[in-house]
């Protein structure tokens, strides 16, 4: 469990030409294939975009094998969504499962919906794989994300590192004292699993406690604003937006045209 947190930026000491892109060009790059596909109704169209996010990632240079791991790990998600598409949405019924009509259009729809979706997921475990995580904030922040948004997306990004630590650390201890589900009934289970989300929270409660005087004891406010010193938006990057642009912009022409 730990090890695949800490594997969530595995492949950001890389070096590639996208990964060297400024922060705040992926992450636009990313805002721009979501709301594009968002836009978008046609599913050949969605799924160029998903191509086009995987050729970026083979430039890059990221595990092809982890990044589809981190993916399907989500897709579940969009399947559930998806699923229940053919059932509820249409007209033309094409076939009926113990009384259930499926839908031609709820078909084509719960398709366009997934893939959508997957684009979504894909752009976003791309972003994560070439960007660190304080580096997406100062970008929010550097193109206009509110101050206290930016701490509060910083803090829970180091809380999630801190609690799953607390949550390991809680596993550990029960194992060392042979705590099982061989050993004990599956009632003594369950109250076993209910202390230890207890001490989960209350741990969490206390960490807060403690992050909380140690940022006041420092001087910190609502109207404190965190100073970043990045780079300047380079050739390179204005480049990588433009084609990313042209080749959106044409694909919105095309459904325009059809």
């Amino acid at each position: 469990m730990h090890h695949s947190l800490r594997s969530i930026e595995r492949e950001l000491p890389k070096n590639s030409i996208i990964h060297n892109l400024d922060s705040r060009v992926k992450l636009i790059f990313v805002l721009m294939l979501v709301i594009t596909s968002a836009i978008l109704n046609n599913i050949q169209f969605v799924l160029l975009i998903w191509l086009y996010i995987i050729f970026i990632i083979l430039i890059s240079r990221i595990s092809i094998i982890n990044t589809i791991k981190r993916i399907i790990l989500i897709l579940p998600f969009g399947m559930f969504l998806a699923f229940f598409q053919p059932f509820i949405k249409g007209d033309t019924v094409i076939y009926t499962i113990l009384g259930a009509p499926i839908y031609y259009e709820g078909i084509l729809f719960g398709a366009l919906l997934f893939s959508k979706f997957l684009v979504s997921i894909t752009a976003i475990v791309f972003l994560s794989s070439t960007t660190p995580m304080h580096e997406v904030i100062i970008a929010g922040r550097r193109l206009g994300l509110p101050p206290i948004m930016a701490t509060m997306l910083g803090l829970m990004v180091r809380y999630l590192f801190i609690m799953y630590d607390i949550l390991e650390n809680t596993l550990n201890s029960q194992k060392s004292r042979c705590l099982s589900r061989k050993n004990i009934s599956y009632k003594s289970l369950l109250n076993i699993f209910g202390y230890s989300i207890g001490s989960l929270f209350i741990r969490s409660y206390e960490q807060g406690e403690r992050t909380y005087l140690a940022m006041t004891s420092r001087g910190y406010s609502e109207n404190s604003n965190i100073m970043s010193f990045g780079s300047k938006i380079k050739k390179n990057d204005i480049l990588f937006l433009a084609i990313t642009a042209i080749f959106l912009i044409t694909l919105l022409i095309l459904q325009f045209l059809n």
